[in-house]
């Protein structure tokens, strides 16, 4: 009897341990299964059910990468896009947004862009930031003269929780300030909201404020968190099913620019994220990148990719060298499952799976139709530059397979096939002198047998008609 009360009490005190703070938990696998009653009573699974998410950015590049990946598995529906105060300017931000949702073939998604500053205090982004974060990014979107309609995001938010028969999920990857207001505008969304995945903060791992401002004395915060503390904290104590990764775990997803061009075999959107990321190894040097927001979002589709612990946080508002700190806080009630240890190869796996099977259109076709040399005259802000391109024959896309020489600009290099936009072959340049900008190249093969040659970059565009040589 004595050995059975033992064994009771043992029983008893790790139910209370896996259930209280620390404990380790995983979130419900999503999409959930759809299932449908066969004659007989029985129930059989059918298909998945994609997740409603409202996406909520700051206007990031990596943000952006994210949303690309979002587009592209059928786990998930993106009932809106919204930019919220952060890396950029919203309302100049979302027009941006558009125009990138243009360029991926995307339609129909609400647009929505929150107020520029942030609920109170803080710190905020460097100026030069937010400026490159209105230049794209040095992303040669197409020029466009729409402008796109938006609502404001905070509203965007409880009206889609409202309209919504079922509960929907959020995915942030900037601050919680569009988030907090529409919770302040309507409180009652909170049963409309299934969850909320975030990537933000630092429980463990040092923060990354030094990383943008070198002489700042906070080490402890995250940007995402010390943008907009007072908003994180409200939205942390509103009973919400929150997922969080933070730098602890988004800084084990290191990716090579080898890593991210296998990517290539995809889509545009998937051409599109790996050439966010090309920029920054190209233009900066990098040799490695962490993917914060892309980490994210692939742990939303996949949560069993991370053991969450549940943990009772809270973040740190008053003006220090500690304000926006995201602490645990002991012996009280857990709010936050979070992800400290996430499998680095599953993510990086699901990543190559999603982005290289999103096939391009006309996959099928070669670069027969204009290999060979080829000569002729363009035009580029009113200037004529001569211009050559040699295309082998039996190029395959992501194969280096061509060159091109521009003497009047002082620029040549070599050419790698990157797939099909509709008719036209886009090109990728490397190997490039000193004279050559950043910037896309296509070709197009015209009825009379030649071919229309358009570069569109930081030096404007480039357009002209090539005719082949022996």
């Amino acid at each position: 009897m004595k050995h059975q009360t033992y064994v009771l009490f043992l029983i008893i005190i790790l139910i209370l341990y896996s259930c209280g703070p620390g404990s380790t938990a995983s979130p419900a696998p999503i999409p959930e299964t759809v299932e449908e009653t066969t004659e007989n009573g029985s129930e059989k699974k059918v298909s998945e059910k994609p997740i409603s998410v409202i996406y909520d950015d700051d206007g990031s590049r990596d943000g952006m990468a994210a949303l690309m990946y979002l587009l592209s598995v059928q786990e998930v529906d993106v009932l809106a896009v919204n930019i919220s105060y952060g890396e950029a300017h919203p309302e100049q931000y979302i027009q941006l947004v558009g125009r990138a949702l243009d360029y991926s073939g995307v339609e129909g998604i609400p647009l929505g862009a929150g107020q520029d500053k942030s609920l109170a205090g803080g710190t905020p982004f460097p100026d030069w930031l937010r400026e490159l974060g209105e230049k794209f990014w040095d992303f040669q979107l197409p020029e466009s003269d729409r402008s796109y309609t938006f609502e404001y995001a905070p509203e965007l938010i409880v009206r889609l929780a409202t309209q919504s028969s079922e509960p929907i999920t959020l995915f942030l990857s900037g601050t919680f300030t569009n988030l907090a207001q529409a919770l302040e505008i309507d409180p009652t969304i909170k049963e409309k909201i299934a969850a909320v995945y975030f990537m933000g903060g630092a429980v463990y791992a040092p923060g990354n404020i030094t990383n943008l401002i070198p002489d700042a004395k906070n080490t402890v915060a995250e940007w995402n968190m010390i943008a907009d503390p007072q908003a994180a904290k409200d939205v942390f104590s509103a009973g919400l099913n929150m997922y969080m990764i933070p730098l602890d775990a988004t800084n084990q997803v290191i990716h090579t620019k080898k890593e991210t061009q296998l990517w290539r075999e995809g889509d545009i959107k998937a051409n599109f994220a790996v050439d966010l990321y090309d920029i920054m190894f190209d233009n900066y040097g990098l040799k490695s990148v962490e993917i914060f927001d892309l980490t994210a979002a692939v742990i939303m589709v996949n949560p069993n990719f991370c053991d969450f612990e549940f943990l009772a946080m809270d973040v740190i508002t008053e003006e220090s060298d500690f304000q926006g700190q995201t602490v645990v806080i002991k012996n009280d009630d857990p709010n936050i499952h979070v992800c400290l240890n996430p499998n680095v190869n599953l993510i990086k796996k699901n990543l190559d799976e999603v982005f290289s099977q999103t096939k391009p259109a006309r996959k099928d076709k070669t670069t027969f139709p204009i290999a060979g040399k080829w000569e002729g005259k363009a035009i580029n802000d009113g200037n004529e530059i001569n211009v050559r391109i040699t295309i082998e024959e039996g190029c395959q896309t992501d194969e280096v397979c061509g060159s091109f020489d521009i003497a009047d600009g002082s620029c040549s290099g070599t050419f790698t096939w990157r797939g099909m936009e509709d008719d036209l072959f886009r090109f990728e340049a490397g190997d490039k002198t000193n004279g050559c900008g950043e910037g896309v190249d296509y070709l197009e093969v015209l009825d009379d047998g030649s071919v229309r040659y358009i570069s569109r970059g930081d030096y404007g565009e480039t357009e002209g008609v090539l005719q082949k040589v022996p």
